[in-house]
């Protein structure tokens, strides 16, 4: 009787032998085999669609010699104790190998079987959270990319980082208190023969709440950008102080042991600055937050302070004197707000040369910056922007028949105010 040892080394982009699919589960035992998931966070799988079939160390024990032919489940018939197959399109397959007698020419088929899965690619993506605060829901969200003919996606579980956790889609959530969370999703996909879970991580910093309930974010935001380069979302800060250096408040008990606050709101080159608000120890939280809404009201009321733009002569790098007026007020403003950066955007065109215009933008950047420098500006304070990676400061008017504001943006300098509270 003949008999055939085989000593098999696969290399797959993915291999089973049958992984039946389950029934759905519900959010308590979802939470209780999420917990209990130890493996590497992995957000990707990338694509792997070929394989490695090795049987050359196997042997016959009679000593023929046979004709190792490989079916790959897809038509494609391979022949050889090493081969090598790449299939085109995600599933299941069986890899058949059948030998041959060169002598009698007998096939003898199905000598072994092996399963394989080609999953192709994952990826699993969290939608980002800006300016999270203390009391304010947000909705999670996530972005998932998968062979959506193969598979389903059949449990989902959110943990917050602060105990509370989801098996909704995309759940609401709110954290009552302000530190830095981490946050996670699990993702559990199974097709009819093959399962796997994908996971992804981010770390979400909770600030403090606004206690006037987004009165200055709502203003500012009604209030119409300059220019592409500054549009921006609002930014609320309720900083504190015991002296000259003010720090961002991340707790209610933090203002009761504080000197002084102060509340910023800013976008683009716009801000409404409170100014120093004095508290005395005598104080408790509800009248803080009075003095706050107070201030804040005043300011809803008023014009926020601006950095204004300022305008180069056509193909000129020199600063006129206007310029320099315009910039030292700008400076001035900068001063007494230490605790933020200021953005340089100096626009340029996409017609004509644009390396040119590029050079240009950056000389007149570079004399901007300078000047603010001698103005008392810390150099760390200060951030130019490249207009080839600033997409926003590249003037796409290249036609006779550009409106005049459109073109004057070839020559026209933004600031912005950039974050930089410790």
């Amino acid at each position: 009787m003949r008999r055939v040892c085989f000593q098999f080394l696969i290399l797959l982009g993915a291999i089973s032998f049958g992984v039946g699919q389950e029934n759905a589960v519900s959010c308590n035992e979802a939470e209780m085999a999420f917990t209990k998931f130890n493996d590497p966070c992995v957000s990707r799988i990338a694509s792997n669609n070929c394989v490695n079939l090795d049987i050359t160390d196997s042997y016959d024990f009679e000593g023929k010699e046979f004709t190792f032919i490989w079916d790959m489940g897809d038509g494609t018939v391979l022949e050889g104790l090493n081969i090598d197959h790449c299939y085109r399109n995600p599933g299941a397959y069986q890899a058949k190998l059948n030998l041959k007698d060169p002598i009698t020419k007998v096939i003898i088929r199905e000598e072994a079987v092996i399963d394989i899965i080609i999953k192709g690619s994952f990826e699993l993506t969290l939608d980002q959270l800006e300016d999270v605060r203390t009391e304010i829901e947000e909705t999670t969200s996530y972005e998932l990319d998968y062979p959506d003919s193969a598979y389903q996606v059949k449990e989902i579980y959110w943990d917050f980082g602060d105990g509370i956790f989801s098996c909704e889609p995309r759940p609401a959530h709110t954290y009552a208190q302000t530190g830095n969370y981490q946050r996670t999703l699990l993702i559990k996909l199974t097709s009819a023969i093959d399962s796997l879970v994908l996971c992804a991580t981010d770390s979400i910093e909770v600030k403090l709440s606004d206690p006037t309930a987004g009165l200055l974010v709502s203003t500012m935001n009604g209030i119409a950008s300059d220019s592409r380069f500054l549009e921006d979302k609002p930014k609320y800060r309720l900083l504190k102080s015991d002296s000259d250096q003010y720090t961002e408040a991340t707790s209610l008990a933090e203002l009761l042991d504080s000197q002084f606050l102060r509340v910023i709101t800013f976008r683009g080159n716009l801000i409404f600055d409170s100014g120093q608000i004095d508290v005395s120890a005598e104080e408790d939280i509800k009248s803080i937050q009075n003095k706050i809404s107070e201030r804040t009201i005043q300011l809803a009321e008023s014009v926020p302070s601006k950095m204004d733009p300022i305008f180069f002569e056509l193909d000129q790098d020199e600063l006129s004197r206007k310029n320099k007026k315009t910039l030292k007020d700008n400076a001035e403003l900068l001063l007494n707000l230490p605790m933020l950066k200021i953005g340089i955007g100096v626009y340029t065109s996409s017609g004509g040369s644009y390396n040119k215009s590029l050079s240009l933008s950056m000389k007149r950047a570079d004399l901007i910056k300078s000047f603010l420098m001698e103005s008392g500006i810390e150099e760390n304070r200060i951030v130019i922007f490249n207009p080839n990676s600033a997409r926003t400061l590249i003037n796409t008017c290249i036609s006779g028949d550009c409106d005049y504001v459109d073109k004057a943006l070839d020559r026209r300098a933004d600031f912005k105010f950039l974050e930089s509270i410790p």
